[in-house]
Parts: structure tokens; C-alpha cells; sequence
């Protein structure tokens, strides 16, 4: 049953804080909802400043996806996927509203956007209309199928391009129909696959001067995301299946007595480990089980002897025994067990950040470690428009004057709240 917020600590992680790898590299970013905004939070983990530009009226979708009274009237999908990052309302359909776009784009290094291809090209704002005029931009496009081809103008959709590219067939059993995922891979892994096209074309701008177009399609990276399942098929002309449950590696998911354990045996040091630390070392002189190929045939005898042995205790033992001898093994946990369990304590992996309106949000660790350049502390996704004032002040050197008559003819939203 839910049980409400979790509380979480009062601190943030990687201690050794310093310069970011980033630094100095400023991101204009229009993108919203979840790939767009994924690639630049990973930017902006890094060190990066992420200026998102936001429609004044709702601001990004997920926004309201749905608004959670307990996180200061944010949502927590919202949240999860903006820390870093600086808010600027800008009303992209008026002349003004565009004037401080292009504006702000001239102080940036890289402009992101996720959009249809027709929405920049009606604001006068896609590559090919503003490529001449900031020859040093690195503007990356993630849309759903590409800007060339004959998609280029359909919207995409994570759960729509996945099961276009067969991601989830393989989410399926013999004789089932394919269910979607939980998460949604192919957006988290197109933002992924932006940020590393943007840090590859920064790196080019060193040795050019010349920024770039970096095109980013889902669907393109939902095929790559088939890795050796994908080759599977072009090899054997056989589509292929979900791995079953358990088999005789032993590799699997076993019960134990209270929960479940995957574990993986891959070759026969590993399984001479593995039999000892089940205090079976016979079962490695066994002639049934001492090869690979042995285990193979006598599979479901090997699984009758190890099933009730991986019962006899718990899920924390077993994990604990085979991790010291070198086997993969996991407990099997729920999202919730996972980010209260002792291990993700340990590595301060959960922490709860300042927020101007709920006092304080929770948020999950990037997972960078790098030794010389650390980075700076996490800062809590913006506010809509909370930082419109700040920005236009202080970066382009707006006046107070200039600023009020922006906000008065509605081209721009400022908020009190961290202005």
C-alpha cells in the first residue's frame, strides 16, 4: 500500500565538491517533457548552465503530470528530470518574446530542442534559419524519427517508437503478447545519446571553431538499444525471445526464503565458487555438472538439487555469500526497497534538495564520479520563470525599465519567488 512521502537525508552527495568538467559551457534548452530534458540535466550535472526557456503560461508538460501538493505544487516527474537548470519564461509567439530567444542564444554553446520539426522553423529558430548568424552553435535536435526522411515531421512518442523498433517484443514470453515498459528507456537513452553528441561536438568546435547540427532520433536509438538481441536476428533470421526464468548455469531468479535473488554462473569457476559457498563442493567433482556442456544437458537435475538449498535462506545472505566469492547476485526489490535499502544509504545515493516552495524536494544522485572535477551541489529543479528576471538582468544586461515592459505586454513571466 502507499505509504506517502519518504522522508529522506537532509544532505547532497559527493562531498569533494570543486570545479565541474562543464564549466563555462552555457545551454540554451527549449526541450520538455522527458528526453530533452534528461540529456541537458546530465549536462547540467556536469557543470554545465542549463537556461530553460519555458512557454509563460504552463511552462514544460510535466509540469502538471500530475502537480503534487507535498513537493511545493511541482510534480514529481518534473523534478526528476530538470535539477540544475535555471527557468526563463519567454512567450516565443511575440516579436519581443523572440528578440530575447535569439538573444540569449548568442551567449550560448549549445541550443537544444525537442519539438516537431515544423515548431522551430515557424519561430524562425531551426538550424538552417540561424546556423549563419551563430556559426559557433552546437544545436541539437531529438525528435522521434530524425529531421531527413519520410517521419521527419511525425510526432514520437517513447511507447510508440519502442514498439516500432521491436523493444517491446522482447518484452514477452513464448505465447504472450510484448508489455510496455515501466521506464521509458528509449527516451532516457536518446537524452543519453544527446549529451554525447553535444560533448562530441564541443570537442570538434576546439579544433574547427564551428559548431554543428547534432540530429538525434528515438527511433534510430531504439534499434541501436537491440544491441546483441538485434544482431541475434540479423544473424539467424529468428526473432528472439525473452531469456527464460531460470536455467542451468544455474542463471536465474531463485526463491529464498524470503524474497528472490537473480544470480549468474557463467563458466565453471564460477560455478565451482558458487557450489562451494551453497556448501555443496561435491557437486563440482559431480561428471553431470563439472563442465559447461555437462551442465547443459543435466540442467533441470542440477536445478532440483539448487532451488532448495537458495530456499534455506535469506535473500540478504545468499547476496552477501556469493558476492564474496565473485557471482553476480541481486536481491530483487521493489523501486521503493531499492532506494531505502542500506546500500544506497551508504552511498548517499537519495538526498533531499532546497526548494523555494516545499521547503525541501527528494532527489536521486547523478551517477558521475569524476576525481579532479567533482562538480558543484545539486540545485532543485527551477520555478516556473523563477529565474526570467535574473537572467535577462544579469546575462544580457536588460534594464529594469526594458524588463518591466517585456513582462507588462506579456512576452515574458517573472516570478517573485528567487528573482
Amino acid at each position: 500500500m502507499p505509504r506517502g512521502p519518504v522522508s529522506v537525508p537532509d544532505r547532497v552527495p559527493h562531498a569533494n565538491e570543486g570545479k565541474a568538467a562543464l564549466t563555462g559551457i552555457r545551454v540554451v534548452d527549449f526541450s520538455r517533457m522527458l528526453s530533452g530534458p534528461f540529456g541537458t540535466q546530465i549536462l547540467g550535472d556536469l557543470g554545465a548552465e542549463i537556461i530553460k526557456v519555458e512557454d509563460p503560461g504552463k511552462g514544460d508538460d510535466t509540469r502538471i503530470a500530475p502537480a503534487n501538493p507535498a513537493l511545493g505544487g511541482e510534480s514529481y516527474f518534473y523534478l526528476s528530470i530538470n535539477r540544475n537548470k535555471k527557468s526563463v519564461a519567454v512567450d516565443m509567439r511575440s516579436e519581443e518574446g523572440r528578440a530575447v530567444v535569439l538573444d540569449l542564444i548568442g551567449t550560448a554553446d549549445v541550443l537544444v530542442e525537442n519539438f516537431t520539426t515544423k515548431v522551430m522553423k515557424r519561430f524562425g529558430l531551426d538550424y538552417a534559419s540561424i546556423k549563419d548568424r551563430f556559426p559557433r552553435l552546437i544545436y541539437c535536435s531529438i525528435s522521434g524519427y530524425g529531421r531527413i526522411g519520410s517521419h521527419a515531421d511525425a510526432a514520437g512518442f517513447d511507447s510508440v517508437v519502442a514498439a516500432e523498433a521491436g523493444v517491446h517484443w522482447l518484452n514477452s514470453l513464448p505465447n504472450s503478447k510484448p508489455v510496455l515498459g515501466a521506464v521509458p528507456y528509449t527516451d532516457t537513452t536518446a537524452g543519453m545519446n544527446a549529451a554525447i553528441g553535444i560533448l562530441a561536438a564541443l570537442h570538434a568546435r576546439n579544433a574547427s571553431g564551428r559548431g554543428q547540427h547534432v540530429d538525434i532520433a528515438m527511433y534510430d536509438t531504439a534499434l541501436a538499444n537491440l544491441s546483441y538481441k538485434g544482431y541475434e536476428y540479423l544473424a539467424s533470421g529468428s526473432d528472439p525471445m525473452l531469456t527464460p526464468r531460470q536455467n542451468s548455469g544455474p542463471r536465474g531468479e531463485f526463491d529464498t526464503a524470503d524474497g528472490s535473488i537473480v544470480i549468474t554462473t557463467h563458466n565453471d569457476k564460477a560455478f565451482g565458487n558458487l557450489a562451494r559457498a551453497c556448501g555443496h563442493p561435491e557437486w563440482i567433482e559431480d561428471e553431470r555438472f563439472s563442465s559447461f556442456m555437462g551442465r547443459m544437458r543435466n540442467g533441470e537435475a542440477l536445478l532440483e538439487l539448487f532451488r532448495p538449498v537458495i530456499a534455506s535462506q535469506t535473500s540478504a545472505y545468499w547476496s552477501e555469500k556469493f558476492k564474496a566469492v565473485a557471482i553476480p547476485c541481486g536481491i530483487v526489490r521493489s523501486p521503493g526497497e531499492a532506494l531505502t535499502c542500506d546500500y544506497t544509504q551508504e552511498m548517499n545515493l537519495v538526498h533531499a534538495l532546497p526548494h523555494p516552495t516545499a521547503g525541501t524536494v527528494p532527489s536521486i544522485a547523478h551517477p558521475y564520479r569524476l576525481s579532479e572535477t567533482p562538480g558543484n551541489a545539486p540545485v532543485a529543479a527551477p520555478l516556473l520563470g523563477q529565474h526570467t528576471g535574473e537572467v535577462l538582468a544579469e546575462l544580457l544586461g536588460y534594464d529594469e525599465v526594458r524588463i518591466a515592459a517585456l513582462a507588462s505586454s506579456g512576452s515574458i513571466a517573472l516570478r517573485e519567488t528567487g528573482e
